[in-house]
């Protein structure tokens, strides 16, 4: 179980991964207004992408170290992952979600004649 591992598969054949941004885990949400992180639901302890990284722009070698514990696909329930968007010089690249079940989407980066899907169906 590895998100960098996924992330990998993930990419197409000269795509390359320029920034990651990662969120809180699961369910979790980000602290307002000055208030201290919190810890998702079910997210391990110590929490692999430290609080002071989120929502800070990392390169993919920044990011690794942070993403061979957990993994973008997950069952049903609760999801066992960060949100996290994905800047590549193909797509943007987030974590979908349907019924619990999570995994990786994407869109194109630049407008370009490209068939759009449905996630989740």
């Amino acid at each position: 179980m590895s998100a960098v591992d996924d992330l990998r598969e993930y990419l197409r054949e000269g795509e390359v991964v320029e920034a990651i941004v990662f969120g809180p885990w699961g369910w979790g949400s980000a602290p307002i207004d000055g208030e201290d992180w919190e810890p998702g639901f079910g997210e391990p302890s110590p929490p692999p992408v430290p609080f002071d990284k989120r929502g800070v722009v990392l390169t993919l070698d920044e990011a690794e170290s942070y993403m061979g514990s957990w993994s973008f696909y997950g069952g049903y329930g609760s999801p066992d992952c960060y949100a996290t968007y994905i800047w590549t010089n193909q797509r943007v690249i987030w974590i979908t979600e349907y019924d619990g079940s999570t995994g990786l989407d994407s869109a194109p980066r630049h407008p370009r004649g490209d068939m759009p899907d449905m996630p989740g169906g």
